[in-house]
């Protein structure tokens, strides 16, 4: 089936070429080298705006965070911070990056399942504006530590509301079985509100859920809004708790097969916000301020990635094969949970002679499967293959097996390329290496 290139933001072809944000990506690939990755800063606004105008359009107080871990490169952080988002950070790798990126410390949330006293030390320093307790382990954690520091700790917890998002199963953090969260089923959620209530060093602002991530259906969020709110009802009823921030997390959707229908954020906006107020009024609750962390929906379809075709290989009765120079390295997901994309030849992206079916696959020393099939235009070596929708989790899942440097980023601005991250050299990949004396000199003596 053809990729209808049309339906990509920042993407379209002309004179016979695939052009990306005001670019040819043909020449990009030419001048930058392959593997590459392009972030479009115009799609990427587009996306924080339009969420913005969406959920503020339906309910008072509303603020929208980037969950960095979809793209934690300064650029992308900087361009969420300029448009007016918070910053979602899950380590204090992404702390440091969302501010150097001069995040604003107050519109930050730390998340993660486990944080390290000396990851909630800097984040209590920076003045985070909240600390997402994962456990009552992090609960006591995080207590101890502001203790020692002086300050009060203002803190979500992260709940399981005990949703099926129906997405993979990899994906799926909503559920009862996960490790994030603390269950809402049994209680669990509403004993632990009861002991951080009472902790002098912490100040309780509110909950925090995430279902899952490429939900299509605003369905699960409308469940999701349910359960939070009665919770919310019991978190009153039983301790006389108003809770200041209500955080349904993310998990919006993009594109990633150009023939599926995708759900735009004024849909969810529509489903949420409404059901959100219904339930909220039904219930006689102050509305307390709609935290959102889109990640994937605001950064993936900024990105596309490069590489150059090499061997192309037939096998009668069995299968085609396109290897390209990337694959696992820069690409993880395909592996990880099954991933699909879809790709054209670049630099003749409309052709139909010799439309067949391939396998593309990357050059590390393993199955390494990037797009398992996918009909191309008769890709031959040295053909540019551009693939769509990686401007989320990619660069940031991006890693070194079999000691392959990390691509360049290029950020384009209106057709104009800069590059934000410089491609990765071979010295760069023993940078944080030692040898041992020992070794050395072993070696000069077999001399």
């Amino acid at each position: 089936m053809k990729v209808k290139v049309e339906k990509y933001p920042a993407a379209a072809v002309k004179n016979g070429r695939l052009y990306f944000g005001g670019a040819d990506t043909v020449a990009l690939a030419k001048r930058f080298g392959t593997p590459l990755y392009l972030f479009d800063d115009a799609t990427f606004r587009g996306a924080c705006r339009a969420f913005r105008k969406a959920f503020e359009s339906k309910y008072e107080d509303v603020m929208i965070v980037f969950a960095c871990k979809a793209n934690a490169m300064l650029s992308a952080m900087r361009l969420a911070a300029e448009e007016g988002l918070g910053l979602d950070v899950a380590s204090a790798g992404e702390l440091t990056g969302a501010i150097l990126a001069g995040g604003d410390p107050e519109k930050i949330i730390f998340h993660g399942s486990y944080k390290k006293e000396e990851e909630i030390e800097m984040a209590l320093l920076a003045g985070v504006g909240r600390i997402v307790l994962d456990s009552d382990f992090e609960a006591d954690t995080v207590d101890r530590v502001a203790k020692r520091l002086g300050v009060k700790a203002r803190v979500l917890l992260r709940v399981t509301p005990g949703i099926d998002a129906h997405v993979h199963e990899m994906v799926q953090v909503g559920k009862l079985d996960t490790k994030f969260g603390v269950p809402l089923k049994g209680g669990e959620a509403l004993r632990l509100v009861g002991r951080i209530i009472k902790k002098k060093n912490i100040e309780f602002m509110g909950i925090h859920c995430h279902i899952g991530s490429q939900i299509l259906d605003a369905d699960p969020y409308r469940l999701a809004i349910q359960r939070m709110v009665s919770f919310i009802a019991e978190l009153r009823d039983e301790y006389g708790v108003l809770i200041i921030d209500l955080d349904i997390g993310g998990g919006f959707p993009v594109r990633y097969d150009s023939k599926q229908a995708l759900p735009t954020p004024e849909k969810f906006a529509a489903a949420v916000c409404p059901a959100l107020l219904a339930e909220l009024r039904a219930k006689g609750i102050p509305e307390p301020r709609l935290i959102l962390e889109p990640g994937r929906s605001l950064a993936g379809p900024a990105g596309m990635t490069l590489y150059t075709v090499g061997p192309v290989k037939a096998i009668p009765g069995v299968r085609n094969y396109a290897s390209v120079d990337g694959g696992l390295s820069d690409n993880p997901r395909p592996g990880l949970y099954g991933a699909l994309y879809e790709a054209v030849i670049a630099n003749r992206p409309e052709e139909k002679k010799g439309l067949k079916k391939f396998r593309v696959s990357g050059r590390h020393c393993e199955t390494d499967t990037l797009i398992p099939d996918i009909e191309l235009q008769d890709p031959r070596p040295g053909d540019v293959l551009a693939v769509f929708t990686t401007g989320a989790y990619n660069y940031s899942m991006s890693g070194n097996y079999n000691k392959f440097p990390r691509p360049a980023t290029v950020l384009l601005s209106g057709g104009k390329p800069e590059i934000v991250v410089r491609r990765e050299t071979h010295d760069d990949l023993y940078n944080c290496e030692i040898m041992p004396a020992r070794l050395k000199n072993a070696k000069k003596k077999k001399k």
